[in-house]
């Protein structure tokens, strides 16, 4: 079967080369070929792209977002770990944008930071999305956005055409009132506010995504990740104390910008993205296999595989469109159709062999027997948990050159072709 792709992971929001090895490494003898990075420090994922591309490390491609948001965004501590030792939202891979931003050379710096899409985030209006997205298209690059990006809702989000659109619980906040947003837009209220979820504008998004080939990045791992993690925490004698991340936080010049400025949310648990999930597919979206969340340390197998398991155990998807998701559908939410996701001549030899038929079953998906990666072979019984070092590589290592192709005439597939070989 074609290889597995990971649509929404984050390897560098803190750059750790070790710990990024690890959880590739744990990707690429999962069956994962291809990972979309969203969003982190573009410096440390470009030498972790080059190292892939060239078979210095056993890993899958790497695609990585470089990130634009409204400057109220930029008080989350996240931003500054991203971007360490300079100022967020003024380096190229973490971009404040506002109605004033020359968008086309903002967009033409995102590129040049060989960022595969461009990322919208947060704190972003309806109109000025719409520009981006615009730009983008001009620029070749595509948009991958939050699917509630507040100001701009989901149908904001819908009609501009972005490639992919995460959270699915997200979705819910196309229920929100009117006058809730009223609220929010004139910055007297914020945070998670209830709604119905079978309100019809969630529906008439989803209509909207369908029409436009939009692909729904769903993430239910990181719904159901988020609230194992605050039960452990309730379960605490002692509640850790909670940290105002705003007093030292480095921000451009000038006051802190408002954080309500980001708006309201939908209160959406995780099953409730389950029902949303299961209502998107059966509304005819596209939906791909992103987690934007960790597997334990450890696991066995990537995270990857449990977002699969909920696809087909929770949400009800027969096994055949389960795995479309994790590979065609994944391809279409990069933007990387022609590259990736089926198999076809011409496409990148990125093949998964496994021993039990993984129709018959979502477990069946964990009968790896070895993959192929740009025509480089990875046997599972040679993988290994255990961290690398970050600089050099266990001796006697063979590394092909990744551009090995599938051929349409009987030729190989593990890399014969391959130009130039490291040991």
């Amino acid at each position: 079967m074609p290889g597995l792709i990971e649509s929404h992971t984050h390897l560098a929001t803190s750059a750790d080369r070790a710990a990024a090895e690890f959880e590739l490494n744990r990707f690429i003898y999962g069956g994962v070929t291809t990972v979309r990075d969203m969003a982190g420090d573009v410096r440390a994922l470009a030498e972790l792209q080059r190292a892939a591309l060239i078979g210095e490390i056993p890993v899958p491609d790497i695609h990585y977002a470089a990130l634009l948001a409204g400057e109220s965004f930029f008080v989350d501590p996240r931003t500054r770990a991203s971007s360490m030792g300079e100022v967020p939202g003024r380096v190229p891979w973490l971009r404040i944008v506002g109605p004033d931003t020359d968008l086309a050379q903002t967009i033409a710096i995102a590129r040049g930071t060989w960022a595969t899409g461009v990322k919208t985030y947060a704190s972003i209006e309806g109109l000025l999305l719409a520009r981006i997205a615009a730009e983008a298209r001009r620029q070749g690059i595509p948009v991958w956005s939050h699917t509630h990006v507040g100001p701009a809702l989901p149908m904001d989000v819908a009609t501009t055409g972005v490639t992919s659109m995460s959270h699915v619980c997200s979705l819910a906040s196309a229920a929100i009132p009117d006058e809730v947003v009223a609220e929010a837009l004139a910055g007297r209220r914020s945070a998670m506010v209830e709604v119905d979820l079978k309100d019809p504008r969630i529906d008439a998004v989803l209509e909207e995504m369908k029409r436009r080939g939009t692909v729904l990045d769903a993430t239910l791992k990181v719904g159901f990740f988020r609230e194992e993690r605050m039960a452990a925490q309730d379960s605490l004698a002692t509640p850790p104390a909670q940290r105002n991340v705003q007093s030292d936080v480095q921000t451009p010049d000038g006051p802190p910008p408002d954080p309500r400025r980001r708006g309201v949310r939908a209160a959406c648990s995780a099953e409730e993205g389950v029902t949303l999930t299961r209502r998107a597919f059966e509304a005819g979206v596209l939906i791909s296999t992103g987690t934007d969340a960790p597997a334990g340390r450890a696991a066995e197998w990537p995270a990857l595989h449990d977002e699969l398991a909920f696809l087909h155990e929770r949400v009800g998807m027969p096994m055949e469109e389960v795995i479309r998701a994790a590979t065609r559908n994944g391809a279409l939410a990069l933007g990387l159709e022609a590259d990736i996701g089926t198999i076809e001549e011409g496409k990148y030899a990125n093949l998964v062999f496994l021993r039990e038929n993984p129709t018959a079953g979502v477990g069946n998906l964990e009968s790896v027997h070895f993959i192929l990666k740009r025509g480089r072979r990875f046997n599972r019984n040679e993988s290994s948990l255990e961290p690398r070092p970050v600089a050099g590589r266990r001796a006697g290592t063979t590394c092909f050159a990744a551009d090995a192709h599938l051929q349409g005439d009987g030729g190989t597939a593990e890399g014969s072709s391959a130009q130039g070989a490291f040991s």
